[in-house]
């Protein structure tokens, strides 16, 4: 729990950072020697399961109160996962002030993401700042004006990149908690 905390108050003091750059997109990508994951289905779906678990955990810790916290079944362009799959997303549901909210996460393997953050900043996302994270890598905040989407991208030494977007405008410091949380990896056994 410290340590969810300890992250989204980093991220809200990072984001008031944001006009002064305190980190750079020429992070280096893709980082050298990384090490492909490949896993069966039923060690996937392990892995969602435990996923799921941590958000129904933290959640309610980064979104301080979030209520009816409802992880859905993590997948790739349809839920479910396979033998060999390289990434899962998944939404969450729950009540956030009052308010419903959606959020969107993704968890990459190393080496499926291939933009780099400046490659992404400049080709991809509008940008709004870019944060060094307390684990080697770096946090890139973006939004997408058409749909009201705010998102928290975390680029790590390992290649793996994870992401949490939502709907719902003022939340970066929360989605980037979540995003740096190392509990989403590809490369736990």
């Amino acid at each position: 729990m410290r340590k969810v905390m300890a992250a989204a108050l980093a991220g809200a003091a990072l984001l008031g950072l944001a006009g002064t750059a305190s980190a750079s997109t020429d992070y280096p990508w893709p980082p050298k020697d990384v090490t492909p994951v490949h896993k069966t289905k039923a060690e996937l779906q392990k892995q969602a399961d435990e996923f799921s678990a941590r958000q129904e955990k933290t959640y309610p810790r980064a979104f301080r109160g979030a209520q009816n916290v409802e992880p859905g079944p993590w997948g790739g362009e349809a839920a479910g996962v396979f033998d060999g799959m390289q990434y899962m997303g998944n939404t969450v549901t729950f009540t956030y002030k009052g308010q419903d909210v959606t959020t969107y996460t993704q968890v990459n393997a190393p080496g499926m993401h291939e933009w780099s953050p400046k490659e992404y900043c400049e080709k991809y996302a509008t940008c709004t700042s870019t944060v060094s994270d307390h684990k080697g890598g770096v946090t890139v905040f973006s939004k997408d004006e058409r749909f009201g989407i705010v998102e928290a991208r975390n680029f790590r030494p390992n290649g793996e990149v994870v992401w949490v977007q939502s709907w719902t405008q003022g939340t970066e410091a929360q989605l980037a908690a979540l995003a740096t949380d190392r509990a989403f990896t590809f490369t736990k056994k």
